[in-house]
């Protein structure tokens, strides 16, 4: 499909959160499950309980997927993090903006599950203007939101989503 294939997440990186940006699409689903076959990372993500239907339900749990009641507060975050903290290998993968639609400022999850459970982020991104989707680099956090949601943001700004009116790469 002339997609190209860009970084990697280092071996030694057993547990982290893997951020996500931009989703504008349907289509960027497989094309990041693509970029994790082929490097061979096994993550688990959430996608809408809705979705877990027959037999769609069977790729989903086969990939990693976690179904969730978005219709309810579950306390995700904490959630997560507990999960994170008792696993000893877990990739947790979060669209930053927590829905293809475009949104005034992403969610802030991702940032809050990684601070709590003590591992670092790593950046994943499609960008299809450069027909490219794969990794950047590891974040590890810091005791200042600022500078680190700033490195975060920073990186995603020059990719290109699928839709334009769709993406908004504000973090704050």
């Amino acid at each position: 499909m002339g997609w190209k294939l860009v970084g990697g997440v280092p071996k030694e990186v057993k547990k982290a959160v893997l951020v996500c940006a931009p989703h504008t699409s349907n289509w960027d689903f497989p094309l990041a499950l693509a970029s994790f076959t082929i490097t061979g990372l096994k993550v688990n993500y959430f996608i809408k309980k809705s979705w877990f239907f027959f037999p769609m339900n069977f790729l989903f749990k086969a990939t990693g997927g976690v179904p969730v009641d978005r219709s309810k507060n579950h306390g995700m975050v904490d959630s997560m993090t507990l999960l994170l903290k008792e696993s000893d290998e877990m990739i947790v993968v979060v669209p930053a903006e927590g829905t293809r639609s475009w949104v005034p400022k992403w969610k802030t999850g991702f940032y809050h599950i990684a601070k709590s459970a003590e591992v670092p982020i790593i950046m994943g991104f499609v960008d299809y203007k450069k027909k490219e989707v794969g990794f950047g680099p590891l974040i590890y956090l810091t005791d200042e939101l600022e500078k680190d949601m700033l490195q975060i943001q920073n990186f995603f700004k020059d990719k290109t989503p699928k839709y334009r009116d769709k993406y908004n790469p504000v973090i704050f």
